[in-house]
């Protein structure tokens, strides 16, 4: 099963990148992950960066199934955090989001796991199939039946690093089919480029390289308020041969 990525982050009109992006493929599985420092306490851009290379690490110290992976993974990823926050008074509310992506390239599975609100897209022949859910107050709102006006939707219930029992949201083991599409972000970039735009985008390329950059292009372009303008980044896989099968099973 072939596997290829592509990916980018920009600062938006933020003096520094929160945002971190890592991933590693071998020859029987990869696994991929993008992390967001939350603002508001020091240390973002340090928790992402610990949050990754914790994944990572852990994903390749273990030989478990795909299947038991993301509790793992998460786990080392959070105890990571904590344990630079119990050694580092200026550190001790530093937290980040994420989200990973595992690979069985022999069994043709994967699973995904998420913690905050940086996003997975699933699509399949050119079409979004699944999202993850964001841990935030204002998906709660929404759920629950509630408004949100006024909320901000970077209130969250749930990163790496909070106090308290640790929840991720898992996807469990999902079969794959040449052609499919992922896509990890974190909320710097999907609050600014659309849904409909990322699938449009998808069905009119040739390459992961040329829908990242088209993405990028997007975001770049789009900057938000000037005041706030978050971090922006995103790493794009594919499985097999997406471009095969998007651009013949385009929907009118």
């Amino acid at each position: 099963m072939n596997v290829s990525c592509a990916h980018f982050t920009g600062a938006g009109t933020r003096a520094n990148n929160q945002d971190c992006v890592g991933f590693q493929v071998s020859d029987d599985r990869a696994c991929f992950v993008v992390s967001d420092g939350v603002g508001g306490a020091a240390g973002g851009e340090l928790a992402a960066r610990y949050a990754v290379d914790a994944l990572l690490a852990c994903w390749r110290a273990s030989q478990r199934p795909v299947a038991e992976l993301a509790p793992a993974c998460v786990g080392a990823a959070n105890a990571a955090i904590l344990a630079r926050q119990a050694n580092d008074d200026s550190h001790r509310q530093m937290s980040a989001t994420v989200v990973a992506l595992f690979l069985d390239r022999r069994e043709a599975t994967a699973q995904w796991v998420h913690v905050g609100d940086s996003r997975l897209y699933r699509f399949r022949r050119g079409a979004l199939v699944d999202r993850t859910r964001d841990h935030s107050v204002t998906q709660q709102l929404a759920d629950a039946g509630f408004p949100a006006n006024g909320v901000s939707a970077h209130f969250l219930h749930m990163a790496l690093g909070m106090q308290g029992p640790l929840a991720a949201s898992e996807s469990g083991v999902h079969s794959l089919q040449d052609g499919d599409v992922f896509l990890l972000c974190t909320d710097g970039f999907w609050q600014l480029v659309p849904e409909s735009t990322i699938e449009h985008r998808l069905r009119i390329v040739q390459s992961v390289d040329d829908w990242a950059c088209l993405l990028e292009h997007e975001a770049s372009r789009h900057p938000g308020n000037q005041q706030s303008a978050d971090n922006y980044s995103a790493l794009a896989v594919w499985i097999g041969c997406p471009e095969n099968v998007t651009l013949v099973s385009v929907r009118p």
